[in-house]
């Protein structure tokens, strides 16, 4: 048994040097874009026997893992897949299209290991096969509404005579409304093209939907508001842990002017949640730059 233990950990380390590790975590599926397992087979057997039981066994982790990423919220995909027939339809169609990536048979002991991978993203990979879900919103129930700031009035308000109470309250009012208006997008000179939203106070966690939302459960940002394609190329956004990576990431994409917000609070884990007056720049700049359809966000994690 230390013998097997040792060899495993050997081939691990020779693996490792050839960018053949493991990919099983969550954080790292999504910056990675791949689900990536090692199965080995039992010893003393044949090299086509071995390696059809590797292969065996990496599928099956290959399921575990993947039914045990979030959809959102609390929802996993194995939930999803136990509530929806069209879940469960594509996901197992989704599993058959695994790629073998690496292979390396054990002759002195007769036992193999064989590396398999699940694309998250990319075409044939996850987010293109669930596709048609997302953009209908079937993954996540669509009970919330779309965020959109106050418009300054373009008519004149008609004269009346209001006590001295109800002017103060008219002004509270207009004040905290005045508070959340930001310039209209024709008179922004360089507007923001990329989206950092900071989480680490909070406990925020990657999945295959990923939200932004106002405190009021307005929806600022969901998969609905992505092109296709970029849907299938990034996700719902990045994941990284500092600002330097996050500016790095975007500028990859095409962004050379992200603008940085706070997130205020978690909901379930999944759905991230700005300030008002943080949601109102965001639709602003959005309108002129189109960050949000290019899916020109990421999500800074603890």
């Amino acid at each position: 048994m230390g013998a097997v233990i040792l060899c495993v950990c050997m081939l691990h380390v020779a693996w490792a040097q050839k960018d053949m590790q493991a990919v099983t975590t969550p954080v790292k599926i999504f910056q990675k874009g791949y689900i990536q397992v090692i199965g080995g087979s039992e010893e003393g057997q044949s090299r086509y026997r071995a390696s059809r039981a590797a292969e065996i066994v990496a599928q099956r982790d290959l399921l575990e893992i993947l039914q045990g990423l979030r959809l959102s919220g609390t929802s996993s995909v194995k939930d999803g897949m136990l509530q929806s027939d069209e879940i469960n339809t594509s996901v197992q169609g989704f599993l058959r299209g695994a790629i073998k990536c690496g292979e390396k048979y054990h002759s002195d002991k007769g036992y193999a290991e064989v590396c398999m991978r699940l694309n998250i993203r990319g075409q044939g990979g996850l987010y293109d096969i669930i596709l048609p879900l997302l953009k209908d919103n079937k993954l996540v129930p669509n009970n919330k509404p779309a965020f959109k700031p106050p418009t300054a009035k373009l008519i004149p308000e008609e004269v009346n005579f209001q006590s001295p109470r109800q002017k103060t309250e008219k002004k509270s009012s207009e004040a905290a409304e005045q508070k959340m208006k930001v310039e209209a997008p024709s008179k922004l000179t360089e507007p923001y093209d990329g989206l950092i939203v900071d989480t680490r106070n909070f406990q925020f966690r990657p999945a295959l939907v990923n939200r932004i939302m106002t405190e009021k459960e307005q929806v600022v940002f969901e998969p609905s508001n992505i092109q296709s394609n970029v849907l299938v190329e990034r996700g719902c956004g990045g994941f990284t842990t500092n600002d330097n990576k996050a500016k790095a990431l975007l500028e990859s994409w095409g962004s050379k002017n992200p603008m940085i917000v706070k997130c205020v609070g978690v909901e379930k884990n999944t759905d991230a949640k700005i300030s008002q007056d943080d949601a109102a720049a965001v639709y602003v700049n959005n309108q002129k730059s189109n960050l949000l359809a290019q899916a020109r966000v990421v999500f800074v994690l603890k």
